[in-house]
């Protein structure tokens, strides 16, 4: 029979802020296991340090088979923390959780930020770029960060910089709790000059938040042409819808050709970057001038093969491949080798394309396949009749769960 185990927060690992509640449920387990600033303020039974916390996890179902277990993490461990990490890893598990006060309510009430409506954001231990923190900051009156010392207040100021969000207000507390506390709030150009504390979160607060404005498509007209292949307006659309974007995603159109679908992606994305990999010339050439013409500045033009390229990209949250020409297995391959999800939509207009792409996606999470047949109507003397254009299978996945 497994024991229980018993998860609680710690708070900010001073004696005032354990709960009662926690304390008592600690000093009950067989074993407790924690840092050291936690278990000098418990008297249990038998201690161990927290030390690697994956190596606990592969450890915890055999430890619970012969002792019930206490887990003492920092702040709450609801947010950020391990309790998701342990119920999705062992849903089966009976785990008593006692929430802590967090470091984030503590800066709130430094500051006095209320939390009713804030945002809350980690960027401690997480690839976050400049675009996802302005995006955060940029729809909400009030947002919350947990920050690192290499990705701190600093980081956030500038972003918020960068995305011209510099009537807003930083507030920083460091050591929360501890004869050592730090509280600073100023500007995001103060705040940039600054160094980051060692252990610290921080708050935004933006005085005039409002909803990123989703823009409409563009027709074929809108984009300039050479000989070079493009994703027609009617695909297009399908595509962009399958993709899921948001508007801070960071995009990989590969075989971008002229353009079409990255450039729809980066107005899209406006907090996003888009990655557009092509190899071609000419196709280069005409991608150049329409990133020029319609100034989608967070659109990077790759220049090289796909298969040669990719290893040296930010991780994405979209990929269209939309020509491979032969490289799908190695693209496709080195999606799935990414320790974070990716939507994955691919186009295929050949019958080999199509037969290349099938067996390589079909097992993937989320699979999906839809043929597009568009006919456009032209006039032919006073009538007028419908003109196909090139039947289009596009597949959709992720790469895992």
């Amino acid at each position: 029979m497994q024991h229980e185990l018993i998860l609680a927060g710690g708070g900010s690992g001073t004696a005032d802020y354990l709960l009662p509640a926690a304390k008592k449920a600690l000093e009950s387990a067989d074993c407790v296991i924690a840092s050291e600033r936690f278990l000098s303020l418990l008297e249990v039974k038998k201690a161990r340090p927290m030390g690697n916390i994956s190596r606990l996890l592969q450890e915890l179902p055999e430890l619970l088979e012969t002792e019930r277990i206490g887990i003492v993490v920092s702040g709450d461990p609801l947010l950020y923390s391990l309790c998701r990490t342990i119920q999705n890893r062992y849903p089966e598990l009976e785990m008593q959780v006692i929430p802590g006060v967090g470091s984030l309510q503590l800066l709130g009430a430094a500051f006095g930020l209320t939390m009713e409506q804030a945002e809350i954001r980690s960027i401690h231990g997480r690839e976050c770029s400049p675009g996802t923190i302005a995006y955060a900051v940029s729809e909400h009156a009030e947002t919350f960060f947990f920050c690192s010392g290499t990705q701190g207040p600093r980081e956030i100021a500038q972003s918020l910089l960068a995305y011209g969000l510099a009537d807003t207000e930083i507030f920083v507390g460091a050591d929360l709790t501890y004869p050592t506390q730090q509280l600073w709030h100023g500007t995001p150009e103060q705040a940039a000059q600054r160094p980051n504390p060692k252990l610290c979160v921080a708050a935004v607060r933006n005085p005039h938040p409002k909803p990123t404005a989703r823009l409409g498509l563009l027709p074929d007209s809108a984009f300039l042409r050479n000989r070079s292949p493009m994703t027609k307006e009617e695909v297009r659309a399908v595509v962009l819808s399958k993709l899921r974007l948001k508007p801070d995603a960071v995009v990989w159109d590969l075989g971008a050709g002229t353009g079409s679908v990255s450039i729809e992606c980066a107005r899209m994305c406006p907090f996003g970057t888009v990655y557009a990999v092509e190899y071609k010339p000419a196709a280069l050439e005409i991608l150049e001038k329409n990133k020029a013409f319609l100034q989608t500045e967070n659109l990077q033009i790759i220049p090289g093969r796909a298969e040669e390229q990719i290893g040296s990209l930010p991780v994405p949250d979209c990929v269209f491949l939309g020509g491979s020409d032969g490289a799908a297995p190695e693209l496709i391959e080195h999606l799935c080798q990414l320790k974070q999800p990716v939507r994955l939509v691919a186009s295929a207009v050949t019958l080999e394309t199509q037969a290349e792409l099938f067996p390589l996606l079909q097992k993937l999470p989320q699979f999906e396949v839809i043929q597009l047949a568009v006919s456009c109507g032209r006039p032919v003397g006073n009538y007028h009749i419908l003109e196909s254009n090139h039947s289009v299978l596009l597949f959709s996945c992720m790469t895992k769960e």
